[in-house]
């Protein structure tokens, strides 16, 4: 078998953000809506995002995922505190140390966007047929399996 290209990568990489897109065509307004509800922008946003998928982090692992100043982060992380949806404690390893992790407002926000795009994607999935349902889930198992475990490495 012959390794995958770039080209090929990228072509199918186009392919997944065209389903991503088609998916979730209609979720920006609601997205959008719910950013203003929770007083969220979007960098707050990816950072609720990381502590669900990372657990507690420091500011400076946050900043460094958000790809954003120490000090921006920092403003960022305040202002999620004083939201109620993050908390900063001591780190338990070192005390000079503060750890950011994710409240239950917090995981409220983070589950509210999850069920909102999971709705849309699945109102638009039924106009599908049942046999490539089943042919793209088994695809999609496959893809996620083997991403967590490239992810492990």
């Amino acid at each position: 078998m012959e390794p995958i290209t770039e080209t090929d990568t990228l072509a199918l990489a186009e392919l997944v953000t065209s389903v991503n897109m088609a998916l979730n065509v209609h979720s920006m307004g609601t997205m959008l809506a719910i950013l203003r509800e929770a007083d969220l922008s979007l960098p707050r946003l990816v950072a609720l995002n990381y502590l669900h998928k990372s657990g507690p982090a420091s500011i400076s692992q946050i900043s460094e995922h958000l790809n954003l100043a120490l000090g921006t982060t920092s403003h960022v992380v305040d202002q999620l505190v004083q939201g109620g949806c993050v908390e900063r404690r001591e780190s338990e390893h070192d005390r000079r140390h503060k750890e950011v992790s994710l409240t239950a407002e917090g995981m409220a926000v983070i589950e509210r966007f999850r069920k909102m795009r999971m709705q849309e994607a699945a109102q638009r999935l039924a106009c599908l047929s049942p046999q490539l349902c089943a042919r793209l889930g088994g695809v999609l198992e496959e893809v996620v399996a083997a991403l967590h475990i490239a992810d492990s490495r």
